[in-house]
């Protein structure tokens, strides 16, 4: 809905009102909104610091611990979503609720499986999942060594109100983390990318005429 149009609802709202010709509440109105998340996992950054990553590949003996996995992406939901009505109704918010989560892992040439990836939220800037304000919002599932998959990943029951507050925020920082291993037999040093992407649905409830 564009300001133009929310500016005369505003308008048609008060003198409705003013007559007792409208019920505030008809005014409501309900937004679905998709935010992405995206990030790559790169195997030549997770190379342990106890290893020369430069040998020629041969297939691990045993188990080997990489580098943990901590991406820090920042969101502005209204640059990514592209939705200009939000930042018309962003004063207006009544609430905002994540209806599902969706994950793709594509382009996945990993040598090694994909761990388990805990998603947490927090306040724009942060850089540590262990940061006290941070919400663990979702796991998206282990994908095997170069292998694509998608799926949806729940978030977590505790999780929903705490995120749902950081949201309204319209921006934030979400942070990927995880702990990879090289399983004995599998290629080392390990090479390849996958991209991640993580989609956040939404639905916001707002009044054009809360402001009256």
């Amino acid at each position: 809905m564009k300001q133009s149009l929310i500016g005369l609802l505003a308008v048609i709202g008060f003198f409705a009102l003013a007559c007792g010709f409208l019920d505030s509440e008809a005014a409501t109105v309900t937004y679905e909104r998709a935010i992405p998340v995206d990030f790559e996992v790169d195997a030549n950054e997770l190379c342990p610091t106890d290893a020369d990553c430069e040998e020629d590949t041969v297939d691990a003996q045993e188990e080997v611990e990489l580098l943990a996995i901590e991406i820090p992406v920042d969101i502005d939901i209204l640059e990514s979503t592209g939705s200009g009505d939000l930042q018309n109704i962003s004063q207006r918010l009544r609430s905002l609720e994540i209806t599902s989560i969706d994950y793709e892992v594509s382009d996945n040439s990993l040598t090694f499986d994909l761990p388990d990836v805990e998603v947490h939220v927090a306040p724009l800037g942060t850089r540590d999942a262990d940061d006290p304000e941070t919400v663990h919002l979702t796991t998206i599932p282990s994908v095997p060594a170069q292998t694509d998959d998608a799926g949806n990943a729940p978030a977590r029951e505790q999780a929903l109100e705490p995120a749902s507050e950081l949201f309204k925020e319209l921006q934030y920082t979400a942070i990927a983390g995880a702990t990879p291993v090289v399983k004995e037999g599998q290629p080392f040093p390990p090479s390849g990318t996958s991209d991640v992407e993580l989609v956040i649905n939404i639905k916001i409830t707002a009044n054009p005429l809360d402001d009256i």
